[in-house]
């Protein structure tokens, strides 16, 4: 599928219960991989760059085994804020040198409930995240790998299209 009908699906699972989800990113060969998963679920979706707005890309679903994920993945997803509480959050993050505690500074907002974004006053702001590096795996299976495999592929064939002079 490509990337937009991807992300579409996974919106709709998102909004019917935002709770569980997590978002991990790595690099393989040419191409990032992009995991948005929860239990037993998720989506795998190879890119072209994780730095561009409007990258390309392709995915599928993928079924993940309980045993299989690294323990307890972090929650990501949209988090609201008032005023005052980002102010305050932003602050803090100024105010402290050491890196251990601006991480702890940010594990806390991220500890927040996972909620939909929906239209924010000037008193409300949404926050994303966390967004991890790496991959939630302990191991790979099979088919996993195979797909890998075919959404390389296909992709290479597409960026090969689209920009024939990388050849």
């Amino acid at each position: 599928m490509d990337v937009e009908d991807v992300m579409e699906k996974y919106w709709k699972d998102y909004s019917e219960d935002p709770k569980g989800w997590s978002f991990w990113t790595d690099k393989s060969e040419d191409f990032y991989n992009v995991y948005v998963i929860r239990e037993g679920e998720g989506y795998f979706i190879k890119v072209d760059s994780i730095y561009n707005k409007n990258p390309m890309g392709i995915g599928t679903e993928i079924k993940v085994e309980k045993d299989q994920l690294e323990k307890d993945l972090p929650e990501s997803g949209f988090r609201k804020f008032t005023k005052d509480e980002l102010k305050g959050f932003l602050r803090s993050l100024a105010e402290v040198q050491d890196e251990k505690e601006k991480k702890e500074l940010v594990e806390k907002q991220m500890r927040k409930k996972p909620t939909l974004p929906t239209e924010v006053d000037k008193e409300e702001y949404m926050m994303i995240g966390p967004l991890y590096t790496g991959s939630p795996f302990r191991y790979s299976l099979e088919n996993q790998e195979s797909k890998d495999k075919e959404l390389r592929k296909k992709l290479k064939k597409r960026f090969r299209k689209k920009y024939p002079m990388y050849g």
